[in-house]
């Protein structure tokens, strides 16, 4: 296999514009998960932990695993069982949405999960920072 059969896919323009549109339509349930987040006073880091972990990664399913292992952990208080289930179910939401956008193409699909599930990230954490910090004063 060369490079080219591995770089990711040249989105057209209206794939592109399908992305920011399905993103500024979810915003206000973005929100909702960052509200969530900020809560059940889940610490900074692991707000930014999360955030770091979807800028790199290259699977989509991994930020699914990864919340789905922090959730099962056996902790006296895990934040994580109580963001758990919103964020699985919105990230279900994100796969959807690539779906019906990028439709029988693996590659594009795969692109258009990652856009989508970055430009989401981006909404959870800014809500979730304004919010902790309108909460703290």
């Amino acid at each position: 296999m060369d490079n080219s059969e591995i770089q990711a896919p040249l989105l057209s323009a209206k794939t592109l514009k399908s992305i920011d549109l399905f993103l500024e339509d979810y915003y206000p349930k973005a929100s909702e998960a960052g509200d969530r987040i900020a809560a059940c006073k889940m610490d900074k880091t692991q707000v930014r932990g999360l955030e770091n972990l979807i800028v790199s990664v290259t699977r989509f399913s991994e930020v699914i695993n990864y919340i789905k292992n922090q959730v099962g952990k056996e902790r006296e208080k895990n934040t994580w069982k109580e963001v758990g289930p919103i964020l699985l179910s919105q990230l279900k939401d994100l796969e959807s949405q690539a779906n019906e956008i990028a439709g029988d193409h693996p590659l594009e699909r795969l692109e258009v999960k990652l856009r989508l599930l970055r430009g989401w990230a981006r909404q959870v954490v800014a809500h979730y920072l304004y919010k902790d910090r309108e909460e703290r004063g």
